[in-house]
């Protein structure tokens, strides 16, 4: 059920990491993911910044204590939550202990309590609300001082493609501008367009953004910031127009020299590794652009 419990605490606005796994001898226990990017809310409910969380699995044969003390031998120090998804052949409370680990245990009724209770009180949210445009709403979210920390894609495909080890690499941040673009698209008609641009290693438009709460204390990179960007051929498209004789492909040209502009300083989590000959490489995470021989 690993990967039915990720999608489930995802969906309770859990993040959760599944990449990168510690390394333990294999056994009934298995690793899900890292817990990052923890809400107030979710502190609360026991939920811990860079906690592991693991799962016993579902079976008929209980989970004894030896198989959580030979488990417990060779996890990272930190905070470990394990989810019981089988009864446990012995008491919570006589858990093993090893030093600098903290150890949690859910069993299947706590798990339940977690959705539950978060459900209850509004904390966590997992009814699909109707989408809508709020312009206002993402003008809040960038209010007050920055840099704001964008939330990163997760999307290592990039890497995969190129034969590149994204648990080889570190996480980093990058400094980088994101720009709120108003303007006009002119082609056979006029239309007001509203686009989020991505100022890091080029420029790039972004469908949605949203922000981590805090900031991760990791290293800073840097890749090129473009100091004037011009936005018009980013933003011209060519899409079908109908006149009357069938959809025809037109282009619609963006008027860069009459848009408007808001520039916000934020952060980029990107992770940067090397390849088969040492060159450095920089994934971007918002992007998603692959920065070779950096």
């Amino acid at each position: 059920m690993g990967l039915e419990l990720v999608a489930v605490l995802r969906r309770l606005g859990v993040q959760v990491d599944s990449n990168s796994p510690p390394i333990t001898a294999p056994g009934v226990i298995s690793w899900i993911g890292r817990v990052y990017d923890v809400s107030p809310s979710l502190s609360k409910l026991g939920i811990k910044e860079g906690m592991e969380v693991w799962t016993s699995g579902k079976g008929f044969a209980p989970l004894d204590i030896t198989s959580v003390e030979t488990w417990l031998f060779d996890v990272p120090r930190g905070d470990h939550l394990l989810i019981a998804e089988r009864k446990l052949s012995f008491e919570i409370v006589n858990s093993p202990y090893r030093d600098g680990r903290t150890l949690k245990i859910w069993e299947l009724n706590d798990f339940a309590a977690f959705i539950g209770h978060a459900v209850l009180d509004g904390r966590i949210q997992i009814i699909e609300e109707k989408e809508e445009v709020e312009t206002d709403l993402e003008k809040d979210i960038l209010s007050g001082e920055g840099p704001f920390v964008l939330k990163p894609k997760n999307d290592f495909s990039e890497l995969e493609l190129l034969g590149l080890d994204i648990s080889l690499a570190k996480p980093v941040l990058i400094p980088a501008y994101l720009h709120k673009v108003t303007g006009l698209l002119k082609g056979p008609d006029e239309e007001q367009i509203c686009r989020w641009v991505l100022n890091c290693g080029g420029i790039h438009i972004l469908k949605e953004i949203e922000l981590l709460e805090n900031s991760p204390m990791i290293h800073h990179e840097s890749l090129e910031i473009q100091e004037n960007p011009d936005f018009s051929e980013l933003l011209s498209e060519r899409r079908p127009h109908s006149d009357g004789m069938g959809d025809l492909l037109r282009w619609w040209y963006f008027d860069g020299a009459n848009a408007q502009y808001e520039t916000y300083n934020v952060l980029v989590p990107a992770h940067k590794g090397l390849d088969a000959t040492g060159s450095t490489w920089i994934l971007n995470g918002v992007s998603n652009k692959l920065h070779l021989n950096q």
